[in-house]
């Protein structure tokens, strides 16, 4: 017992000490936060979300750095960098998050970023990062038979992550690019047939609309596109407007918008 008191001893003096010499050399102390930001609103938000011991100790601001990167791009659409420029002297970037893609979901407007980060595209810090704008890439309507696209978020919360298949979109977007209908599509409608993700194009062509309805777990971009043009060349002085349905495996069924029979049935 009497062993265990003197080292409790011992190592009271010894962290009294170590408290003694940092007040007086002061090493532990954080030098400088610089913050390059392009909005003051963001900057303002950084500061308010460090405390005393952050902005007076260093390695208390490094090790709870990751902390402060999740919590502030998750009250704000923002990208969070830190980068160290010596012992105790840190460098702090924060951008506007960039929306890649808008969706809809029972009248609620939503962006969404490549790495599957999602906001409500009507947020009014929107307005306050410049650089957040609505891209170019035509909406995606999501049934309202699917479930929500963002994760709920808790209070304070304004940027969650997406349950949706962010590798899915970037295909579906690729094959929009590469089909040559990117610049034609007014939105793309999804929802889900047996299972299976449906992907409904609603594009412009000439003076009337036309539905390409195709797979999303198995579009065939470069196929269907070749068909799908040379449907539009030999139907090009028909009139009405036009459903065109690649969803079955050995052919390709073209009817107008009023013809009967279920829309990507595959069958």
């Amino acid at each position: 017992m009497g062993k265990f008191l003197f080292f409790l001893l011992a190592c009271s003096m010894l962290f009294g000490a170590a408290i003694s010499y940092e007040e007086y050399s002061q090493f532990l102390s954080l030098d400088s936060i610089s913050v390059q930001t392009g909005a003051p609103e963001a900057e303002s938000l950084f500061w308010k979300n460090l405390g005393p011991a952050e902005l007076r100790y260093w390695p208390i601001f490094f090790f709870k750095s990751a902390d402060l990167k999740k919590k502030m791009e998750s009250e704000a659409p923002l990208v969070f960098s830190l980068r160290r420029e010596n012992v105790s002297d840190f460098f702090v970037e924060l951008e506007p998050l960039q929306p890649w893609l808008r969706l809809r979901w029972k009248e609620k407007d939503f962006f969404l970023s490549r790495d599957g980060r999602i906001w409500e595209s009507d947020h009014p810090l929107n307005s306050k990062f410049p650089g957040i704008r609505s891209p170019s890439i035509p909406p995606f309507l999501l049934s309202e038979a699917l479930p929500s696209p963002a994760v709920v978020p808790g209070e304070g919360i304004v940027v969650t992550s997406t349950v949706l298949p962010v590798s899915l979109f970037a295909e579906w977007v690729s094959g929009l690019e590469t089909s040559g209908w990117m610049s034609h599509t007014r939105e793309v409608e999804i929802s889900r047939r047996e299972g299976n993700y449906l992907l409904r194009l609603n594009l412009n062509n000439r003076d009337r609309t036309v539905r390409i309805l195709i797979r999303g777990d198995q579009a065939r971009w470069k196929e269907i596109s070749s068909a799908v043009s040379q449907i539009l060349h030999q139907l090009q002085f028909s009139g009405g407007d036009l459903i065109i349905d690649t969803t079955y495996t050995d052919r390709i069924i073209v009817r107008n918008v009023a013809g009967g029979g279920q829309e990507g049935s595959g069958r």
